[in-house]
C-alpha cells in the first residue's frame, strides 16, 4: 500500500552516520545535550545509541553544556531581549545543570544594562490598548514579567513610565 509505512520497512540506525551529522551540525551552531538526543531519537537511535554518541561528542569537545548555557543566554538578551528569569527557564527546560545556570546568569549580568527594561516598556507603550491608567499598568507590567524581568524592576520602571508620560484613555 502506498503512502502506509511498516515498521519493518524502516531502515535500521546508523551509528556513524548518525554521530558525522551530529558533529557536523555541533560545528556549525552550539547544541546541548538535551538538543542533540532528542535529534537522535527522531532518527530511530535506541538509548543506549544515544548515549554511546553523546558520550562521544562530549569527549571530542563537540558538546560543552556550560560553553552552551554561556551562549544561550548572552544571545538571548542581546537579540531577543530576554530578563534573567527567562533564560534561567529556558536553560533549565533544556536539563542544563544548575551551576551551568548560574555561570551563564552571571555572565549575562554584565552584559545586561538596567536602562533596556526601561527602554523595551517603552517601546511596549505605544501598543497597549487600555481603558484607564491601572489596565494601562497591568499590560505593561505582564508584559515586563513575560520578558523574564523581576516583579519588583518591571513595576519600578513602570511607574517610571507612567509619571513621566500623560495618557488619553477612551
Amino acid at each position: 500500500m502506498a503512502g502506509i509505512v511498516s515498521f519493518m520497512d524502516k531502515k535500521k540506525f546508523d551509528n556513524q552516520k548518525a554521530l558525522q551529522k551530529v558533529q557536523a551540525i555541533c560545528s556549525r551552531q552550539e547544541k546541548c545535550i538535551f538538543d542533540i538526543s532528542k535529534k537522535l531519537v527522531a532518527w530511530g537511535a535506541t538509548k543506549k545509541e544515544t548515549d554511546e554518541i553523546i558520550s562521544l561528542l562530549l569527549k571530542e569537545s563537540f558538546i560543552d553544556e556550560k560553553r552552551y548555557a554561556r551562549m544561550f543566554a548572552s544571545e538571548k538578551v542581546r537579540f531577543n531581549k530576554w530578563g534573567p528569569k527567562k533564560v534561567e527557564l529556558a536553560l533549565r527546560v533544556k536539563k542544563i545543570s544548575k551551576d551551568d545556570i548560574i555561570f551563564a546568569l552571571n555572565e549575562i549580568n554584565e552584559l545586561f544594562k538596567p536602562e533596556q527594561l526601561h527602554e523595551i516598556l517603552l517601546k511596549k507603550v505605544k501598543s497597549i490598548n487600555a481603558k484607564n491608567v491601572f489596565d494601562f499598568k497591568n499590560k505593561l507590567v505582564r508584559f515586563g514579567v513575560s520578558r523574564g524581568f523581576e516583579y519588583e524592576q518591571v513595576l519600578r520602571e513602570v511607574e517610571k513610565i507612567v509619571s513621566a508620560t500623560k495618557f488619553e484613555f477612551q
